[in-house]
């Protein structure tokens, strides 16, 4: 068994000029199933967190029943101020848990001297509101503080609609049980989510400034921010177990129930994307099945010696088949070191996307290295070698010796 080992490693190097074509060609192809498997997912993975830590957060609780009825009564969804309490301290007593804090969304009228124009409000904790808003850019003034209740962010379309500038004063108006409200507070900053329809609308308003507003100091939902993402499903069934044992009429959803704009990008071009990693992983096996195949008929009179040396057409088969899978793990793991050296380059440089739909921003994106992606990338290219060996292995232990030996 070692010899034959060091026979066919013997064969492999012993044509350099060879077995560097070979090589190369796997780990061309290895590698290029890498980068389009990082690029698809880098995209996913993006879109996800700006969903996340944008504006849905990982997960979001609300009273029971909320999801499917609270536009028809929507006070009857309201959580009072004790039983938050109770429900923060059993969220923040989970050790994936990052932040969990409260939020009230509301609709009025915002006025800046003669311009006036509709909002929704989301209630917001200002010393959490930070942690939420990553992928949210802050165009003009300061993020919101724990210091200042008066203080509010304005959306990028909102504050062009009331020709807003930070410092200015707001006036705040709504109506709620049949009485006209109204609050005077300051723009402190103007953001940028990513959506238009998000960022023609939204004002974000301390919740200490909603309870005057709205005058009960209820809770409508809290929002729960992980450490990571993959821990959601866990920590979903984790908190529901809790929320249950403590007798709570609660219901949870998580990010991807709430996303709606990212599960429609996944669905359109998840298939598509799919269809172009099918067509990038073909040209991989077939530029591999070439490669590998041409080597081998060019020994044809080298086996057909061997055959004539009285060596058995399985012995050749093996002999070869072992020189393939020789090949191809060289060529994988050179593929493997390709494809991570050149998504960590293209992730420091950036891969510039034009704007999303529906977005107002362009997309930089880079290369994930997916541990799972890069394992089946080396796979399949060892399983390509190995499969494109076949065919012209068979041929050549198959064709007769003396016709071998002739056309050589």
């Amino acid at each position: 068994m070692i010899l034959f080992l060091r026979l066919a490693l013997r064969n492999v190097f012993r044509n350099r000029t060879r077995t560097a074509v070979a090589l190369l060609a796997i780990a061309a192809g290895c590698a290029a199933l890498i980068l389009n498997t990082g690029i698809v997912f880098n995209i996913f993975r993006e879109l996800r967190e700006d969903a996340i830590r944008g504006r849905y957060g990982h997960l979001q609780i609300y009273r029971q029943g909320y999801s499917q009825h609270h536009l028809e009564d929507p006070e009857h969804y309201l959580i009072p101020p004790e039983e938050t309490q109770r429900i923060l301290s059993l969220v923040r007593a989970n050790a994936r848990v990052v932040r969990a804090t409260r939020r009230r969304e509301f609709s009025g009228l915002a006025s800046i001297g003669d311009r006036d124009a509709p909002f929704l409000g989301v209630g917001v904790e200002p010393e959490d509101d930070a942690e939420f808003s990553r992928h949210t850019i802050l165009r003009a003034g300061r993020p919101l503080s724990g210091g200042d209740s008066s203080a509010v962010l304005a959306g990028l379309g909102l504050a062009q609609k009331l020709n807003g500038q930070p410092g200015d004063e707001i006036s705040l108006m709504t109506i709620e049980g049949g009485t006209l409200n109204a609050v005077q507070v300051r723009l402190q900053g103007i953001f940028e989510g990513g959506f238009k329809e998000y960022d023609d609308w939204t004002l974000k308003v301390p919740l200490q400034v909603v309870d005057q507003l709205l005058m009960d100091g209820q809770t409508e939902q809290i929002v729960v921010l992980l450490a990571r993402t993959e821990d959601t499903p866990q920590v979903r069934a984790e908190l529901e177990a809790s929320f249950q044992r403590q007798g709570l009429n609660l219901e949870i959803r998580s990010w991807n129930e709430l996303a709606l704009f990212h599960n429609q990008v996944v669905s359109l071009f998840g298939r598509e994307l799919n269809v172009i990693r099918l067509i990038v992983a073909v040209i991989v096996i077939l530029g591999i099945g070439n490669t590998i195949g041409m080597s081998i008929v060019e020994r044809r009179v080298e086996l057909a010696t061997f055959r004539a040396l009285g060596m058995r057409p399985r012995a050749v088969a093996s002999l070869l088949m072992t020189e393939a899978l020789i090949t191809g793990l060289m060529g994988a793991i050179l593929g493997v070191l390709l494809g991570i050296g050149l998504a960590v380059v293209v992730t420091k440089v950036g891969i510039s996307y034009p704007t999303p739909p529906g977005s107002t921003r362009p997309f930089l994106g880079g290369v994930d290295i997916v541990p799972g992606a890069v394992a089946a990338a080396a796979i399949l290219s060892v399983g390509a070698t190995i499969i494109a060996a076949v065919f012209p292995i068979c041929r050549a232990i198959w064709r007769p010796v003396g016709s071998a030996l002739r056309r050589g």
